[in-house]
Formats: structure tokens, sequence, C-alpha cells
């Protein structure tokens, strides 16, 4: 029986909780055994492989938080549940052509991740903890919806732990139960077959709505899920199952890399250190080089180039530069454009009176993030226009693909460029095979207005990309 998946949509949010009424014991038994036995004809799945695509909606990583577009990711993995081993390979497409795509694998003595594009890694590759695996079991589980319910069944004393509810108005049913780790979930039924319709993990915050049930190979499962992350009304991801397949093995050979990725990364130190670049002008990062944070000395005062991606690293990146500097005052940061792991870490800024840089669009955008709307009285904005000159610093803001405002700052006098995303080079300077448009448009400003360049520092990865470096990614593109 195939499910209109809108009719339920509307029925599980909108539909009155109260017209739910806790059944007796004997109806909750009586319930369970029913799902056992609708269930014991799922088949017990140990070697499978899973397609599916989803769309991602996040505002604040969107090219207009304002109009917030989805983003497409393109999931294939193989799970040996047995071995505990798993392939995955995913592909992720961005506003402006931005396309990652991620290898990850674990067999019985390592698990690697790595990245076929390069735009991330380049070549090198991440040495990943054996606990991997556990991690990726959660997440596809969720995705099959009588794995799902197998594992709900296995609770001991089910009958007993869990409260049962029907819906005398929709006919729906509900097992209500707080697991060991504490989450308050709820499970949701249809009727005419049993179906699972949602997962409600009252405590997370977590919603999954399952519909589109159909049969392929011999296997009935929901093809569209649809998740729901904290207070929203919009899916935060919609997903769309490709296909579902029993397997013999996974190939030997999806356990190796190719012969030309490498080193493994090894293990950092992950502590900030504070080093001159140019006169007055330092660069905060760790041996990974993964976010880069520049600040300029102006006599007693401190611009910062860069706010981190939480909190927490930016509480790290003050106390770096106060012991650098225990005299001198944090008077500004810099913001180069409003996606979340941008502005996030604003607000250790924001506490201590420091005024935010940024062009009015992004300005617009940080006093809209959610976090920060009961501090913003707090916040203190200095709005910066395309081409002006701060304090020996020349910024420019640009139209481009990647976000509707973004700038970047030029430090004429050390021929110096910071920039986030606009120009992404892995650590270990490789070439992207696929480049952001946003790229070129960076690249071609650059050149029009003939900046001398003799360093760019990227916020991510790379704080030392070279003229030459610049010149080849372009190239590439062409």
């Amino acid at each position: 029986m195939k499910i209109n998946f809108n009719r339920y949509l509307s029925i599980l949010m909108i539909t009155c909780a109260s017209f739910f009424v806790e059944a007796s014991n004997e109806q909750a038994e009586k319930f369970i055994e029913e799902l056992k036995t609708h269930y014991q004809q799922s088949p017990s799945l140990e070697v499978f492989s899973l397609n599916y695509h989803y769309l991602g909606r996040s505002p604040f990583y969107a090219w207009d938080y304002q109009a917030p577009e989805r983003y497409l990711a393109i999931r294939m993995v193989e799970i040996d549940l047995i071995k505990k081993q798993f392939v995955e390979n995913d592909v992720h497409h961005f506003s402006g052509g931005r396309t990652f795509n991620r290898v990850q694998f674990q067999d019985d003595k390592r698990s690697l991740f790595y990245d076929k594009n390069g735009l991330a890694l380049g070549k090198r590759i991440i040495k990943q903890s054996m606990d991997t695996y556990q991690e990726l079991e959660g997440h596809i589980f969720i995705n099959i919806d009588f794995m799902v319910v197998k594992s709900l069944l296995e609770t001991p004393n089910l009958s007993k732990v869990a409260h049962f509810y029907q819906n005398q108005k929709t006919g729906l049913k509900s097992l209500t139960l707080t697991t060991p780790d504490n989450n308050l979930i709820e499970y949701t039924f249809g009727n005419n077959p049993v179906q699972l319709a949602s997962i409600n993990n009252k405590s997370q915050q977590k919603k999954y709505v399952y519909a589109d049930y159909q049969t392929s190979n011999g296997i009935t499962f929901a093809r569209s899920i649809h998740k729901y992350f904290g207070n929203v009304t919009k899916p935060s991801f919609v997903h769309r199952i490709d296909s579902l397949n029993i397997i013999e093995e996974i190939e030997p050979s999806k356990f190796k890399v190719p012969e030309d990725f490498g080193p493994i990364i090894p293990k950092h130190d992950k502590s900030l250190i504070a080093k001159e670049i140019a006169a007055d002008l330092f660069l905060i990062t760790d041996l990974s080089a993964s976010r880069n944070i520049l600040f300029k000395v102006n006599n007693d005062e401190i611009m910062v180039l860069g706010a981190p991606i939480s909190p927490e690293f930016a509480e790290k990146t003050i106390k770096t530069i106060k012991a650098k500097f225990p005299k001198k005052t944090i008077s500004s940061v810099y913001v180069t454009h409003p996606h979340g792991d941008h502005i996030a870490g604003l607000w250790a800024y924001a506490k201590r009176g420091v005024t935010i840089l940024a062009d009015a669009y992004t300005v617009s955008a940080i006093k809209a993030y959610p976090y920060f709307s009961q501090d913003m009285a707090k916040f203190k904005f200095k709005i910066i226009s395309h081409e002006e000159t701060v304090k020996g610093a020349d910024f420019y803001v640009l139209e481009n693909s990647h976000s509707k405002r973004q700038s970047f700052v030029h430090f004429p006098k050390s021929g110096i460029i910071y920039q986030a995303d606009f120009l992404e080079v892995a650590f270990d300077n490789t070439i992207p095979k696929v480049i952001p448009s946003y790229t070129k448009t960076f690249i071609d400003f650059v050149r029009s207005k003939q900046l001398t360049i003799n360093r760019i520092v990227g916020h991510h990865r790379n704080n030392n990309i070279s003229l030459s470096v610049m010149n080849k990614t372009y190239n590439a593109i062409l």
C-alpha cells in the first residue's frame, strides 16, 4: 500500500496532541505483538547497499539567508553488519559549484577518509577512529524504517517501559519511552498495514517522518524521510532512498585508497600559535591550519580578522592574542560573510564590547542569527563599504555565487590578502578537480585591481597560498 506523503505529513504536524489517549497495558501488549508479527516479514539485513540523495537546508550556509535554497547531496553506502565494515562515498553540491566528493571506509584493520575532489584535503588522508563504524551504523539505521522498529522491539520489557497511545481521530498509534540515555522518544505508526509514520526524539528536538512505502527487490521500505532538527516547520533534510539491495560482500578493492593519494595525516597539536608574518600583522593557527585568523596591531588597539566557528574557538583565539599583547585592547573583529562557521564565534567578542566590522548585508544576517537573538543589544557594528580603507587595511565587498555579499581584505604594504572561501586550496597545494565559480570572480577582481600579492591567507586549511598557486587554480577553471 502506497502512503500519501502529504496526507501523513499534515496529520503528524497539524493534528492536536490531545487526540492521543493512553491505552491499557493489555492493549499495549496486543499492539506490540502486532508489530512483532508484522516486522517478522522484514528481511534481516546483514550485508547490503543503500543509495540515497537528500536536499539539505541551512539558512546561514546559503547564498541568501533570507531565501535559503537547498543543496544536493548524494550518498552511496555498502555496509557489513557482521564484519562491522563499510564503504561510503558522499558527494555534496553547494551554491556556486562548491563540490565535496568524500570517501571513507573501514575494514578490520583501519578506518580512512579522503576527498576525491581535493578541495578539503588535497591528496592527504585522514586516519579515523575505529569507532567510526558505530557512528555510521546509527546514521544508516535511521534511514531504514524496519531496522529502526526492529531495534525498538528488542527493548527488554517493552510493554512495561513504553506508554501506548491511540489517536481517536486519525487511528494513529504510538509508543513513547525513555531510553537508557534519557531521551524521550515517540514512535508513531499508521494502519492497514502497520507502517512506521514518524519518530520524534523530543529530548533532542529531532523528528523523522517516513512515507512513500514501496517494494523493490522483495524489500518493502519507506523511500521518503523528512527530517526536522530543532524548532523548525520546514524539514531540515528531505531524503529519498534510490535503492536498497542485499549483497554478498563488499568488494575488497573498495578498501583501498587510490595510488596517487597520501600521506596519512598524523595527529597534531591543536594548540594555537601566533606568529608575525608582516610588520604588526600576526597569524593565529595550529599545525593543521584548519582555521586561520589574522590580527593587526594598531598602536594600543588590535583588529582581529576572522571570527572562528564557535565561541570556544573564539575564546582560545582571544586568549592567544592576550598572551602575546596583554596590555593592548581588541577593538574590532572583521567578518567576511555571514555563513554559520564564520559568525558563530562572535558572541565571545560582542560580550567584551568589541566592534564587529562587516558589510551591510552581513551585518543584517548577524542580527537575524537566531543564537544571538537574546544578546543582540550587546553587539556593536561598523559597516564597511566596498574599497574602504580602515587603519591600513583595504576592504573589498563582492557579489558572487557563494554568498550574496562577501568581502576580503588586502594589506597593500605587505601584499597579503585575507579571505575566506573565495579561494580554497588544500594544505598541500593540490588544485581541486572541481573549482567553484566564485573563485574565478575573486581572481578576476584581484587581477583587475592589480593588487600586489605576496601571500594569500585562507581562513580554511591553507594560510600561505602563493600567487603561483592562485594562477594554477585559475588555469584549471578555464
